[in-house]
């Protein structure tokens, strides 16, 4: 205990100098340590403020913080994410193609209509593709899955058009560096690439 009044003395001193409004924002914030919330409340009760209420906010703000954390260990890596992009974009191609190709070789009097129809096939593909059930055949093959951002439940045909029209645009990948790694797409359609 007294290990702990030393640590607190000379906090007391320095945060006596703070408004109530900074004091409370500190005294709530989940990543102090018990001296320095020892501190904060002795100040803060010497200025009339309800003690508890303090520390049922925190308790809130904690509560947040490992919602938080659980949420984004929930997220996919952006090398899952890639790697299902690569079997979406260039393995669907390469089948289109195929197929195509097929075609061409039993019916070489529609080769002109077979491109076509591919590439319409492989467009509506890529912007309607995780909209069943929320996964494309890339996301099945990796084990992850495109869900609504607050409900979590699957993409559906409209979410998955609004995401990834904005594929198309070379800024659409860059937001998917950031700490919440959702894609310009992801947050315009309110959705998030989760591991299945």
């Amino acid at each position: 205990m007294n290990a702990l009044n030393a640590l607190q003395r000379p906090l007391q001193d320095s945060y006596a100098s703070k408004e109530t409004g900074d004091l409370l924002a500190l005294g709530i914030k989940p990543d102090l340590a018990e001296h320095e919330y020892a501190a904060v409340e002795s100040i803060l009760s010497v200025r009339g403020v309800d003690i508890n209420a303090v520390r049922e906010q925190r308790q809130q703000h904690l509560k947040i913080a490992d919602q938080q954390n659980a949420d984004d260990g929930k997220l996919a890596g952006l090398s899952k994410r890639f790697i299902a992009q690569v079997i979406d974009t260039v393995g669907v191609a390469l089948l289109l193609a195929l197929l195509g190709l097929l075609i061409t070789v039993t019916m070489p009097n529609l080769f002109k209509q077979t491109n076509r129809v591919a590439l319409i096939l492989w467009l509506l593909y890529q912007l309607f593709k995780d909209g069943f059930d929320g996964q494309s055949l890339g996301k099945r093959i990796m084990h992850i899955r495109v869900v609504h951002h607050d409900t979590e439940h699957p993409c559906n045909l409209t979410q998955s058009f609004l995401r990834n029209v904005l594929v198309l645009t070379v800024v659409d990948w860059v937001f998917a560096l950031g700490r919440k790694q959702l894609r310009l797409g992801d947050m315009v359609a309110g959705t998030k690439v989760v591991k299945e």
